[in-house]
């Protein structure tokens, strides 16, 4: 069934596909602005890069050690940071960077998994699947740690699926090494490859009393050396004191429902609905796929169950932990969607193969298209480098966070009222923009800035009775407060008193 001429077809649609991708991924990267978290990490990362902080004890803003995450993503994101410098872009092209591997390995997955007898370029599919995961593009796109972790489990998926198979010993260290830096990134849900030998077992061996005993020990191994990795840092005070914080302050808090709530109304079921909705798109490809087969009549290869399978007990390894806590998001699918894309792509496979061998495309079509591709692709090169330095979100945001990186030094430290210490957008684009602070001693500090939609009017007055005087700003929602005295005793001994409304 294979010939060269499907082979190019095949290379016509991945080239297509990769152009495709690329340019939808890069379209929402390149402008400024990310969602909370990923500005928040961004500003941990580039804290990490100059100095403040360590990477067992991350500075985000004084007087916070953030302990909400393992330090993994941070020192890795640090190094771009040290490379490419402060600028809005580090963290976009770390994020790039990320989706790159994981696209590669995907694809070595794939071609490891599903053999080609001949078949070229056949990972294209798996890709424009994946790529067309709306979870895929956005968790990509800000910068959120799942997609790091991501990039490690599939790794170790990989490693692990090819060392089972050639019997490769330290392939399995490797695997072992990826797991641990997985769970160093997010904790024990990057934990899941340890499942992936009793699943192997489970849909390619199951009779063998033999090769159950070689998973067993495998998963053992694998479990042992994750916990000796973590016995012996836990050894050194570092370590240990942010391990301590992250299972206290996250982990255990998480676990008990003490976080915040975030399931909706199906409460621990809502990962498996978000789950239904991001693999739609991926199903529909393969029903046209299917419907196309059909209509043309022609006759496709027999789909291989077990490939599908095996992919989808990995994906449902991944994700249904997760459903043990109640604060669960949709992003928190990315790191298993991989082995989702992976099982419905194994089932389009044949429909996917019989159409391209059906349109075949000869070598001089092929020469033109290649042509085409290399025009069109500099001509996205030109749209996306005119996108540089817009705002793709978060308008008023950034904008406000630009003038006052002009009218402050950097470092400065603004005095805000009780209230504005509950707006974490704000405080994490300051953080993240000139390296400003805030203070809700407000009265210690030179500058008050006051949220006029947060704060209370009654502070006003006392900020005006302590010596403070209003000074021109052009932002439309805040006041600016400078003050004309001299900073002589501690201020932080004084305790205004006024009333404040539930905001």
């Amino acid at each position: 069934m294979s010939n060269p001429s499907g082979n190019n077809t095949r290379l016509i649609a991945c080239i297509t596909i990769i152009i495709l991708t690329s340019m939808l991924m890069l379209d929402r990267l390149v402008p400024e602005g990310l969602f909370l978290d990923g500005v928040t990490y961004a500003a941990i990362s580039r804290n990490l890069a100059i100095g403040k902080g360590s990477f067992w004890a991350l500075y985000y803003r004084n007087p916070w050690i953030f302990s909400e995450h393992p330090p993994l993503f941070f020192g890795l994101q640090a190094i771009f940071f040290k490379i490419f410098g402060d600028h809005y872009l580090t963290e976009k092209i770390y994020s790039f960077v990320i989706w790159l591997l994981t696209a590669i390995l995907l694809k070595q997955f794939w071609n490891r998994a599903i053999p080609g007898n001949g078949v070229s370029y056949s990972y294209a599919l798996p890709l424009l699947l994946w790529c067309l995961v709306p979870t895929i593009t956005w968790g990509y796109t800000n910068n959120i740690l799942d997609c790091t972790m991501a990039l490690f489990d599939i790794a170790a998926v990989w490693t692990l699926y090819r060392s089972q198979k050639d019997n490769n010993m330290w392939g399995i260290i490797t695997c072992g090494i990826l797991i641990f830096c997985a769970t160093l990134t997010k904790g024990p849900v990057g934990a899941f490859p340890l499942a992936v030998p009793g699943l192997y077992w489970l849909v390619y061996q199951r009779g063998s009393g033999k090769q159950f005993f070689t998973a067993v020990m495998l998963t053992i191994f694998l479990t042992a050396m994750l916990i000796a990795f973590y016995v012996i840092f836990y050894q050194f005070p570092g370590p240990r004191a942010s391990f301590d914080r992250y299972l206290n302050q996250q982990l255990i808090a998480a676990l008990s429902g003490q976080r915040e709530i975030t399931t909706g109304g199906l409460g621990r079921w809502q990962l498996l609905y978000d789950l239904a909705i991001q693999m739609l798109v991926p199903i529909a490809i393969t029903i046209i796929l299917i419907v196309i087969v059909r209509l043309l009549k022609l006759t496709p290869q027999k789909t291989s169950g077990k490939h599908a399978l095996f992919f989808l007990l990995i994906g449902l390894a991944a994700s249904t932990p997760i459903m043990m806590s109640v604060k669960q998001r949709t992003f928190y699918l990315v790191p298993s969607l991989p082995y989702y894309v992976l099982a419905v792509a194994a089932i389009a496979y044949p429909y996917f193969l019989v159409i391209t061998n059906r349109f075949k495309a000869g070598q001089k079509g092929l020469r033109i298209f290649r042509l085409s591709a290399i025009i069109v692709s500099l001509g996205l090169c030109i749209y996306l480098g005119s996108k540089v330095g817009q705002v793709g979100r978060d308008h008023e945001m950034i904008a406000n966070m630009h003038y006052l990186a002009e009218k402050f030094p950097k470092g400065e430290v603004l005095g805000i009222c009780a209230e504005a210490e509950k707006d974490y957008a704000f405080l994490a684009y300051l953080e993240r923009y000139n390296q400003m602070e805030v203070n809700r001693i407000f009265y210690a500090q030179k500058y008050v800035l006051i949220d006029k939609e947060l704060c209370n009017n009654d502070i006003i007055p006392i900020i005006n009775s302590i010596g403070f005087r209003e000074e021109p700003i052009d932002l439309s929602r805040y006041k600016l407060y400078h003050r004309h005295f001299p900073l002589k005793f501690d201020f932080t001994l004084l305790n205004p008193v006024f009333r404040t409304r539930d905001k």
